[in-house]
């Protein structure tokens, strides 16, 4: 049988279904919040886009992931959930309900300009598995790799999710941040921008990746530390500490994998599946990149399911479990539908289209929606799940974007909120001049890229293989393209 680590010894896997299928009838009963108000658990996965996952039917060959095909068979899955194209400013939405170009972030944090003090990481561990490319290493072929155009962090200025969970009176919530944090620069605080965000507890990563998932250096509440073994089951087992000690008090986690962010390696044996305990620990995993990429897709599942089992099954019924992708898949893991030129780092459907999926108190049962969803809508979501009232807590003047999904959790079905999604990417220096916008309706897209334009019918072509505004557009087409460009112009125009 295969078995799964815990902080309380070895938990066999079928244990860790019976759990959740467990509390996913819990979950399917009439919600119980009101006089206890709710746990939230986010889980975000790192470059892991719609097609690894086997619950939602598009890629050729999803990774192995028996835990979270469990979680949407008792939750909802999100069919058109938008993120940003790269991690940080995904990050910055969630904790904001801004898009980038309001907060700032609109590129991963990090580069000279803006990275603070880390120390020398320390040595792997003799004998453990060949990692690659990572902070430090050589990409392909010995190549050296090339450092990416970064951008600032997450201001002081912006009120954030944390800090209003924290200050909701009565029923505050404990907050707590593990994992990857990827927000921090040299003007908020580096070491300590977790923290100063609002957040009462956090342990993890101030970079985008770790110097290897089996050494690495680790912050907890500002102090640095040499830390080796298992990075993704260090997380859990931080996170499972945290919620033991939180007792009666609500809480709040934000769970951030680096997994299956490079550098790319095989994971211990005793988190994958036999299909992959094969794998050479030795060779470059660039050689063959897809097996390795899954292999860590599968290791971060078995330690969700890790997770899930080693919470108290009365918490974990009063618990809104959020499972998220902060961007598509790295190009050297994407694989059909997307092409590799349209997944992390682009506005096409490969680079943000990810996946959502949502199980907790009165959540409907093995549910779909197809409603419009951004990545915004978690500020607003988890707000309103944490009995925070967002016309309440914000400033009358201050220019948001966020949308609560919370709506649809025990009405799949019902008709989406919004009208239109929205997600850009462009470096400082090019500002709104040159960066890259898309936009969508219920049926079509625009994309915008350095100034050039192109529409998609997402009814018709999911994967947008024919652009409209090629050749001749008709006059349904142009009217489709005039609707989608000025809204986008409008949003533009709508300030900070």
């Amino acid at each position: 049988m295969k078995i799964a680590r815990s902080i309380w010894g070895w938990v066999p896997l079928v244990t860790i279904a019976y759990a959740l299928s467990m509390t996913a009838t819990a979950w399917g009963q009439e919600s119980t919040v009101g006089a206890v108000r709710p746990n939230i658990l986010l889980i975000i996965a790192d470059d892991m886009g719609i097609e690894t996952l086997v619950s939602y039917g598009v890629g050729q060959s999803p990774a192995s992931t028996p835990t979270l095909d469990r979680l949407a068979d008792g939750g909802l899955r999100f069919d058109n959930f938008w993120s940003q194209p790269i991690c940080s400013p995904t990050r910055a939405t969630m904790l904001t309900g801004r898009y980038g170009f309001r907060t700032g972030v609109t590129r991963p944090t990090g580069d000279a300009e803006y990275m603070g003090f880390m120390p020398e990481p320390p040595p792997k561990p003799e004998g453990t598995p060949a990692e690659c490319c990572g902070l430090g290493q050589d990409g392909p072929a010995g190549r050296p790799r090339r450092p990416g155009v970064g951008g600032p962090g997450l201001g002081h200025q912006e009120i954030t999710l944390p800090r209003l969970l924290t200050e909701a009176g009565s029923g505050a919530y404990a907050t707590a941040a593990i994992g990857k944090w990827h927000l921090a620069d040299t003007n908020n605080g580096w070491e300590q921008h977790p923290n100063h965000v609002g957040f009462d507890h956090f342990a993890g990563l101030m970079r985008g990746f770790p110097e290897g998932y089996y050494a690495w250096t680790k912050v907890v509440n500002g102090e640095f530390s040499e830390q080796s073994g298992y990075g993704p089951s260090a997380k859990v087992d931080d996170a499972l500490q945290w919620i033991e000690a939180r007792q009666e008090r609500p809480w709040f986690v934000w769970l951030a994998f680096n997994t299956p962010h490079t550098p790319l390696h095989r994971p211990p044996l005793d988190l994958i599946s036999d299909s992959h305990t094969g794998l050479d620990p030795n060779i470059n995993p660039m050689d063959d990149p897809l097996p390795y990429f899954h292999a860590m897709i599968e290791a971060m599942d078995s330690e969700i399911g890790r997770l899930l089992a080693g919470i108290d099954a009365a918490t974990l019924a009063n618990t809104y479990v959020i499972f998220m992708g902060d961007n598509g898949t790295t190009r050297q893991a994407a694989t059909l539908p997307f092409q590799r030129g349209r997944v992390k780092g682009s506005i096409y459907e490969g680079g943000i289209r990810v996946p959502l999926i949502v199980a907790g108190p009165g959540v409907s049962d093995g549910a779909v929606t197809d409603a419009l969803v951004n990545s915004t809508d978690m500020f607003a979501t988890i707000l309103e799940l944490g009995g925070v009232s967002l016309a309440e807590a914000l400033p009358a003047d201050l220019v948001h974007d966020s949308v609560s999904f919370a709506p649809y959790l025990g009405t799949p079905d019902r008709p989406s909120l919004r009208e239109w999604i929205y997600a850009d990417e462009m470096t400082p220096a090019e500002g709104m001049q040159g960066g890259d916008f898309a936009i969508r309706d219920e049926r079509y897209k625009l994309v915008r890229r350095s100034g050039d334009d192109e529409l998609y019918d997402l009814a018709a072509d999911p994967f947008e293989r024919n652009d409209l505004l090629a050749g001749t557009p008709t006059e349904d087409t142009q009217a489709r393209y005039m609707s989608l460009a000025s809204r986008l112009e409008a949003l533009h125009a709508s300030g900070n």
